[in-house]
């Protein structure tokens, strides 16, 4: 067993009184694979796919499921804990292989109606509708950090998830938090 916490540290602003909500789900599920016929497996699995890569849609079960290329697919569900198993490290079928990123990077949302707007002080990809509408991915920076957008429904609002390298997580929340507090209610 693995014991699993969030790189997180400091949440104290996140549900203040702003017009944007920032939220750790790096305790969340989210698994994915990776390899030759990755998506031919996962249809197989019952899971409908993005149309092509850099997209995320969402399965009947609320769960999510973004394409990041051809070959690499995450499973995401935000609404189920963590399992602290390890990682498996077997092929799931000849050339595919599981994705743990669990342990790899952590998940930030980010909601309210002014989330594109505070990104645009941060990231140079225009995040705005419907430049980036909902199921649409960018693999870009935010403050100068390699981080993954994924513009999608939680429930019926519209939010930004955005996964971060797990070293990385305390200073891109403090960044994010920052311009957030531009937007004070």
């Amino acid at each position: 067993m693995i014991s699993l916490r969030s790189p997180i540290s400091t949440q104290s602003s996140a549900s203040d009184s702003t017009a944007l909500v920032l939220s750790d789900l790096s305790l969340c599920r989210r698994s994915g694979v990776r390899g030759q016929g990755a998506g031919d497996w996962l249809e197989a699995q019952g899971y409908a796919l993005p149309a092509m890569p850099n997209q995320i849609v969402s399965s009947q079960q609320g769960d999510l499921i973004m394409s990041l290329s051809h070959r690499e697919f995450w499973l995401l569900q935000p609404e189920s804990g963590a399992d602290n198993m390890a990682a498996s490290s077997v092929a799931v079928s000849p050339g595919l292989w599981p994705l743990y990123c669990q342990h790899s990077h952590a998940w930030l949302l980010l909601a309210g109606d002014a989330r594109a707007e505070m990104m645009a002080k941060l990231c140079g990809v225009d995040l705005s509708e419907p430049a980036f509408s909902v199921g649409s991915v960018a693999q870009t920076q935010v403050a100068r950090v390699s981080t993954v957008i994924a513009h999608h429904r939680r429930g019926t609002e519209a939010v930004f998830s955005l996964f971060v390298d797990q070293s990385l997580a305390g200073y891109l929340w403090e960044v994010l938090d920052d311009a957030r507090a531009e937007f004070a209610v």
